[in-house]
């Protein structure tokens, strides 16, 4: 029998996002059928303070040996940490990456991998050089909607595909929602829907195409900002894809992201549209968590009956506590850092750099359609650079 894999996690940052993944992290992996892996979270670090990280701990029921930093290098640099979490805000990803890539660990770092495509490809050259692992913290790969979706695809469930609509939209009043200096509307920390929501509409559309050169061949966008800092409000992106083979139609995709829109108004509203000659994969629930999915297959031809069989299968709850016994979801994504690291793998067969660099090239195009820029401290591919403060 093959030994149990023990992996040592550190999370960088304490913001919301860091404590659901730290809560799946110390959910026992035999419950969703891995028992050939053990996650073992060993250390959390706060920029703030040191009691800060404690703090931290003490909300997520961190082991007794889980050590609190109040500076990120400390953590870094710990020998009894394999591989880095980095859970902080977009405008910081790049610069706490490359810490970590050059103390020698592996890293994991939450979407958007970085703020440009450019720096992106500078962390995969540093992984290369460091041999290390890197992964862009994109959950919705490893979620069992969203490998189901796939095996449909891969299994022609719909046919050729030809049309992609993907929505991410919350549905708030920025103006009320967000306090001034949040993340969400500043452009000190790379805020505003396309960095944070927009991504993941992307990333759905990619996703419903064959494997290989996922680039569009042409993009179109157009944006709304908000007044107050200038981030984008409201973004739609028109992509076309190539065919998969020179007998098949070229692909039109939209991903659209917005603050003040709802991607699911009624709650039977779906998300995620993939269109193909011989029927529709819908995906509802949130773009970042999806719950369920529908397959719709039809028949030939306009005076064919449009609906000839309807599978429709639940699986995340839509009612996620965030309570340790019922997982976010960030676990399956932990559970493929720990499959690949213990394979000598530097990136994901399943999220692979090339596919995080496409994603950052689509969105570095639709900035500079829309004239949309970040300072330029957060932009840069200098190391190490300072940031400006941050609330995690």
């Amino acid at each position: 029998m093959e030994e149990t894999f023990h992996l040592r996690w550190g999370i960088l940052g304490t913001g919301h996002i860091a404590k659901y993944f730290a809560e799946d992290l110390l959910i026992d992996p035999a419950t969703r059928e891995r028992i050939d892996i053990v996650h073992l979270l060993s250390g959390v670090a706060s920029s703030r303070s040191e009691d800060v990280a404690h703090e931290f701990m003490t909300t997520v029921r961190a082991p007794s040996y889980c050590q609190a930093y109040g500076n990120y290098s400390d953590l870094v640099n710990c020998p009894t940490i394999d591989v880095v979490y980095i859970a902080t805000p977009h405008s910081h990803h790049f610069q706490n990456a490359m810490l970590a890539l050059e103390a020698g660990k592996h890293v994991l770092c939450e979407k958007s991998l970085t703020v440009n495509a450019a720096q992106a490809k500078k962390l995969f050259a540093v992984a290369e050089q460091k041999q290390r692992f890197l992964m862009e913290g994109l959950w919705i790969r490893f979620l069992p909607v969203s490998v189901e979706v796939r095996r449909l695809l891969q299994a022609g469930a719909i046919g050729t595909i030809t049309r992609v609509f993907a929505d991410n939209g919350l549905g708030v009043d920025p103006y009320r929602e967000f306090p001034t200096g949040d993340r969400m509307v500043v452009k000190e920390l790379a805020g505003g829907a396309l960095l944070d929501l927009g991504v993941y509409s992307i990333h759905w559309v990619l996703q419903a195409l064959a494997k290989g050169n996922r680039r569009p061949i042409q993009i179109f966008s157009t944006m709304t900002k908000y007044p107050i800092s200038g981030v984008d409000e409201t973004t739609t992106i028109l992509m076309k894809f190539a065919p998969s083979t020179a007998d098949r139609p070229e692909i039109q995709a939209t991903a659209s992201a917005s603050l003040r829109a709802r991607s699911n108004p009624d709650g039977e509203t779906a998300a995620v549209r993939i269109q193909g000659d011989e029927g529709e994969i819908q995906v509802f629930g949130w773009p970042w968590c999806p719950s369920q999915l529908r397959v719709i297959k039809q028949g030939p031809g306009i005076d064919t009956p449009r609906t000839m069989s309807i599978d429709d299968v639940s699986f995340l709850s839509d009612d996620v506590s965030f309570v340790s016994d019922d997982p976010y979801g960030l676990c399956f994504e932990a559970d493929e850092v720990a499959r690949c690291i213990r394979q000598g793998l530097l990136e994901s067969p399943e999220m692979p750099w090339l596919e995080s660099l496409t994603v950052m090239e689509i969105m570095d195009t639709v900035r500079r359609e829309n004239d949309l820029k970040f300072p330029e401290e957060i932009e840069t591919l200098e190391y190490p650079v300072a940031l400006p403060a941050k609330t995690s």
